[in-house]
C-alpha cells in the first residue's frame, strides 16, 4: 500500500482550450503527479512522446490539427500509456464504440470534473498493476535465464564425468564458496567448455 501512496505519475494533456488544460491541471493532484505537460496538438504531442513515455495521456477533441481519433489509436497501441479522450456529445457514441477496443475510455463533453477524477484513478490503478506483473515478468525471465545457464553448465559437467547431481551441488558450492550467483558459476562453465 505504501508504494501506491508514494508513486508519482506523469500526464500529457493534449487540448487546444487552454480552459480546458487549466481545468484538468486544478483537478490533478500534484502529490500524485510529478510531471504535468500540455500539448495544443496532436503532432506536438507525438513529438513529445518520442521524449518521454506518459503513465496518462488525456486529450481534449477536437485538436487543432483534426478530430484526435488517429493520434488516440497510436497512442493506445504504441505506448503504454493509459488514454483518455473528451469528445463532444454528438459523437461520443460512435466515438466510443470503435475505441473502447483499444482501451481508450471516452468521456462526452462538456465534462464533468467527477467523471475525470474516477477516470484518472482507474488508469492509475491499473497502471499500477501493469508495472507489478511486468516486475513479475522480468523476475521470472532472469529465473528463466538462470536455469537455461545452470542446465547448460551441467551438461558441460556432465560430460567431463560428473553425474547431474554432482554437476548440481558443484555449481551451488561453487556460488557459495566465491559469493557468485549460480548464473555466474554457470556463465564460467560454459566459456571453459566452449
Amino acid at each position: 500500500m505504501k508504494d501506491r501512496i508514494d508513486s508519482r505519475y506523469s500526464v500529457l494533456i493534449v487540448s487546444s482550450s487552454e480552459q480546458f488544460n487549466i481545468s484538468v491541471k486544478k483537478m490533478l493532484p500534484d502529490r500524485r503527479f510529478n510531471v504535468i505537460e500540455c500539448r495544443k496538438s496532436a503532432s506536438s504531442a507525438r513529438r513529445e512522446m518520442l521524449i518521454r513515455e506518459y503513465d496518462v495521456v488525456i486529450i481534449n477533441a477536437p485538436l487543432s490539427d483534426g478530430m484526435g481519433t488517429d493520434f488516440v489509436m497510436d497512442v493506445a497501441e504504441r505506448h503504454s500509456s493509459g488514454v483518455i479522450l473528451a469528445v463532444p456529445a454528438e459523437v461520443y457514441s460512435n466515438v466510443n464504440d470503435h475505441l473502447i477496443e483499444y482501451g481508450v475510455l471516452t468521456v462526452a463533453k462538456p465534462l464533468k470534473v467527477s467523471e475525470l477524477e474516477r477516470m484518472v484513478k482507474l488508469l492509475i490503478a491499473l497502471n499500477d498493476r501493469l508495472r507489478t506483473a511486468q516486475k513479475k515478468i522480468a523476475s521470472l525471465s532472469e529465473k528463466m535465464e538462470e536455469l537455461k545457464m545452470v542446465s547448460r553448465a551441467k551438461i558441460i559437467l556432465v560430460g567431463r564425468g560428473m553425474s547431474e547431481a554432482e554437476a548440481h551441488e558443484y555449481i551451488i558450492r561453487e556460488a557459495m564458496n566465491n559469493g557468485y550467483t549460480k548464473k555466474q558459476v554457470a556463465e564460467s562453465i560454459i566459456e571453459d567448455g566452449e
